[in-house]
């Protein structure tokens, strides 16, 4: 059931292909691993993903699984797999986080219409709590202008998303969770090298 959710539902907030090879869920403890998570790029890019997620570690609330309120405890994705590809105007990664935030503003529009409708069709104006979120191991790619390198991601973790008060849906989740991923990129440039010297360098860390 994950599995097809992920799979119908993930296409519909990123406006790209999303495919999950394996989930290993118990339903009694609430942990489980999800294998093989790929995000494709949008179009006009030139790798076939933005996001590889060899492996993610997973342990959920059971008690919120069916309420309005549902509660991660805690997220670790290891040795995620980033493609990070600037232009002149934009970069692949900002043209994802558009696509999610266009999902999240026409759901919005939809719940304002017919609130119990789309709440019950997909859940995606439920209301999503990560306790706590990890990402460790992972490298970026970054491209720009015909160069290119593997540069380490330096290690992420966020906590008690969505507990600010404001009521988040998974999809507004999944934009936080990019804008950090994005900020953390300028960093591992700093530290890559002069690959693409300090212009490019500048240009990579704006977009």
């Amino acid at each position: 059931g994950i599995k097809t959710g992920v799979e119908k539902f993930g296409p519909e907030v990123t406006q790209t292909s999303v495919r999950l090879d394996e989930v290993n869920l118990s339903i009694l403890s609430g942990n489980g691993t999800l294998t093989g998570l790929y995000v494709g790029n949008p179009d006009g890019y030139k790798s076939e993903n933005i996001f590889a997620l060899g492996q993610i570690v997973v342990h959920i609330d059971t008690s919120s699984a069916f309420s309005d309120k549902i509660v991660i405890n805690k997220i670790i994705i290891k040795k995620p797999e980033i493609s990070y590809e600037k232009t002149l105007m934009s970069s692949n990664i900002k043209e994802l986080m558009k696509n999610i935030e266009a999902f999240t503003g026409s759901a919005d529009e939809t719940a304002a219409e017919s609130e119990q409708a789309v709440a019950a069709e997909d859940g995606s104006t439920k209301q999503v709590v990560i306790k706590q979120l990890v990402i460790e191991d992972g490298t970026v790619y970054v491209g720009l202008m015909g160069a290119g390198m593997t540069v380490p991601l330096p290690r992420i973790e966020m906590n008690d998303i969505g507990e600010d008060g404001n009521k988040k849906s998974m999809p507004e989740i999944i934009d936080l969770i990019l804008t950090e991923v994005l900020q953390s990129i300028g960093p591992a440039i700093a530290d890559s090298g002069d690959f693409v010297g300090e212009g490019g360098k500048d240009a990579l860390e704006q977009g």
